[in-house]
């Protein structure tokens, strides 16, 4: 996990409030079950801003890459337009359901076979 860096004031503030609380539990008659709860709140939100920055992160990696696969989406294509064949009153959709997974399975080899990148030549040790 990425940390950003400290900031000196945010420490500064974040000990501030954390006497602060201590100060006020201190004087209050169910002090320990108010410090559970205020530990259990501060660990809730924690996690809160962990799962909203997996979130933003997971987001941006989906963004990166390609999301839509072809071959992924043309092969149950295919299976579709084989029973649709089968049952022989829609054989007219089938033929053309089966054209369309055959031309998103040829369209996804090709994207992987041309997308990647050219492998760098490491040089010779010899």
């Amino acid at each position: 996990m990425d940390e950003s860096p400290k900031n000196p004031a945010d420490d500064e503030q974040v000990e501030t409030l954390a006497r602060e609380l201590a100060e006020r539990l201190r004087s209050m008659p169910n002090r320990t079950e108010l410090t559970d709860y205020a530990v259990s709140l501060l660990r809730e939100s924690n996690e809160e801003a962990d799962q909203a920055e997996q979130a933003r992160t997971s987001v941006s990696a989906a963004a990166k890459g390609d999301a839509f696969n072809p071959i992924a989406f043309g092969i149950p294509l295919l299976i579709v337009g084989f029973v649709l064949v089968a049952t022989g009153i829609l054989a007219g959709p089938g033929l053309g359901i089966i054209g369309v997974a055959i031309l998103m399975v040829i369209y996804g080899f090709l994207v992987a076979v041309f997308s990647r990148g050219k492998p760098t030549e490491k040089p010779d040790a010899s």
